[in-house]
C-alpha cells in the first residue's frame, strides 16, 4: 500500500475517533449530557465506568419519539445481568423512559433509583 493510501486510511480513522467513535448526534447528546438527579455527572462517562460491554444506539419509537438506548453488563443481586436504559429526547433535553434488567422492566421509581446509583458511583 502506498504512503498516500496509508495516510488516507489514517485520516479516516482519526476522523472517526474525533467524531465520537461513530455515535450519532442523539447518542452524543445523552452521553455528554446530565440528568437532573445528578446535574454534574456526564451520563456517558458514568455508564462507561459502571458497565462492561456498553453499547449505545438511537432510533425512532413507534410513537415517533427519538429514543437513545444503552445496554451494558453489570451485577444484579450478585449475578451477571444485562441492563437496558432508554432515554427519550425532548427538544434539547432528555429523560429516562425505561430501565430493564435481563429484559424485565422496572417501575419508573426503581429505574430512577438504579440510574441514580450508577451516576453516584461515578462521583466516588
Amino acid at each position: 500500500m502506498g504512503s498516500k493510501k496509508i495516510l488516507a486510511v489514517l485520516m479516516v480513522m482519526l476522523s472517526a475517533i474525533i467524531s465520537g467513535c461513530g455515535y450519532d448526534d442523539n447518542v452524543m447528546r445523552v452521553r455528554e449530557g446530565h440528568l437532573n438527579i445528578a446535574p454534574t455527572v456526564p451520563v456517558g462517562k458514568a455508564f462507561d465506568k459502571f458497565f462492561a460491554n456498553g453499547e449505545w444506539k438511537s432510533f425512532k419509537s413507534t410513537e415517533g419519539e427519538t429514543v437513545v438506548e444503552f445496554t451494558g453488563d453489570c451485577s444484579w443481586y450478585n449475578a451477571p445481568a444485562k441492563m437496558t436504559v432508554q432515554f427519550t429526547i425532548k427538544g434539547d433535553e432528555f429523560e429516562i423512559h425505561y430501565v430493564g434488567i435481563n429484559g424485565v422492566g422496572l417501575t419508573l421509581i426503581e429505574g430512577i433509583a438504579v440510574v441514580s446509583k450508577v451516576l453516584e458511583e461515578y462521583k466516588s
